[in-house]
């Protein structure tokens, strides 16, 4: 555990009458759009003829609420030494709104390349104002072996209402660091945000070397996490997968409160060869009301859920497959109240994974989490019959689900 830091609109043609109509309903202003590209410059207007040069721009005005901010294929770090390549500041930056959110994308999914910093305790993005979302970028770096190192991804602070973090892959967040800090490398961190939503994303080679690795001595080796989350409300974390973030915990949830948390349709794998920790999600400090459904856990070293020094209330884990065990304290004759298990399918032997060596989480045909989710709670897919995992087999080509490279390793 660790502390740190258009809908357009729709036509009808009454009969007889020569009148277009508006069908009512929610119609959403499109913003004006904005571009950034390794070839421009801050001081350039931001078109797509005069692009700027570092998406630290997206987050200053022109950009108001509704407009989305373009960056195209090439790679970004930190423009001005203060350890962030993207900041929102509460103070300096616009907010977008629930209908008008502001958005800072790719141009082409994964082309931009967001390093964080490792001069300091670096950051790709820090978000401080509410309603944006932060999409399609590949992010790593964050290589601090200080005695204070620490990193992130993606950081969603309390003052991040709304926020979307979607389709990103996050990844080697501190894996070039050796030290014994006790602050986090972490790919995602929400800290005490609300309403924010973690989906689809690919996550993995989080965290520090342990002992051994590359000639690293640090044994400190459990404060590195998939998705930190230190408080919150209403946050949903689904369809993501997680793997070779076993420096910690793939989801963790330590600080603060938690109120209505919903993990769900997760690929969680891997797990450290030390034994610790001892799970792949970690419940710990105040907990009121989560469901955590349709998760599927693979290779966890106890099982897939570890509950210790909760306080709970109305915490369902149910509808998830491991072949282990889902209670990772089961096997230690532990338990603990306010959270419930049922339905869970352990000790599956057919997970039916496409190819775990070559880190391919998609289902295969004939996978026993075909069809075997549930639908109380988590939002309808198209065949009416949930898959336990982040991939539905009858779509998981598409960008409904996480992006799909295969035949990567971690370094």
């Amino acid at each position: 555990m660790t502390n740190c830091l258009i809908r357009s609109p729709r036509f009808v043609v009454l009969s007889g009458v020569s009148t277009l109509l508006i069908l009512l309903g929610t119609v959403t202003a499109q913003g004006a759009t904005y571009y950034v590209a390794t070839t421009g410059s801050d001081s350039n207007a931001g078109t797509s003829a005069s692009p700027w040069r570092n998406p630290q721009k997206c987050a200053f005005s022109p950009i108001k609420a509704g407009d989305t901010c373009i960056v195209r294929t090439g790679t970004y770090t930190d423009s001005n030494g203060d350890g962030y390549v993207v900041f929102v500041y509460a103070n300096r930056s616009p907010s977008g709104t629930a209908s008008l959110p502001i958005t800072i994308k790719s141009e082409k999914p994964l082309g931009a390349a967001i390093i964080a910093p490792s001069n300091r305790n670096g950051f790709g993005f820090i978000v401080q104002r509410p309603y944006y979302i932060i999409e399609g970028f590949d992010i790593s770096g964050a290589n601090n072996s200080s005695s204070s190192g620490a990193g992130i991804g993606i950081s969603l602070q309390s003052t991040a209402t709304g926020t979307i973090v979607r389709s990103n892959s996050i990844h080697h967040i501190g894996r070039a660091s050796c030290t014994n800090s006790s602050s986090t490398f972490s790919g995602v961190q929400i800290r005490g945000a609300s309403g924010a939503m973690i989906e689809r994303n690919r996550i993995y080679a989080i965290g520090r070397r342990i002992k051994g690795e590359s000639g690293c001595s640090a044994t400190n080796t459990r404060h590195d996490h998939g998705i930190y989350i230190a408080g919150g409300s209403n946050i949903t974390v689904r369809r993501n997968v997680i793997y070779d973030s076993y420096r910690g915990y793939p989801i963790h949830v330590y600080g603060g409160t938690a109120t209505n948390l919903n993990i769900y349709h997760n690929t969680l794998s891997g797990r450290n060869p030390t034994g610790s920790p001892v799970a792949q999600i970690l419940l710990a400090s105040t907990i009121r009301t989560a469901n955590i459904k349709n998760n599927m856990s693979n290779d966890a070293p106890y099982g897939m859920v570890w509950a210790v020094g909760v306080s709970a209330a109305g915490v369902t884990v149910s509808y998830n497959m491991s072949n282990t065990v889902t209670n990772a304290m089961a096997p230690l004759g532990k338990s603990a109240s306010g959270v419930a298990f049922s339905n869970n399918f352990d000790k599956t032997s057919n997970l039916g994974l496409v190819s775990k060596s070559t880190n391919d989480f998609r289902l295969a045909s004939g996978s026993a989490a075909i069809n075997r989710g549930t639908t109380s709670g988590v939002p309808p897919v198209s065949d009416g019959a949930p898959d336990i995992a982040a991939y539905e087999y009858s779509v998981q080509n598409n960008l409904s689900s996480p992006l799909t490279p295969t035949g990567l390793r971690s370094l």
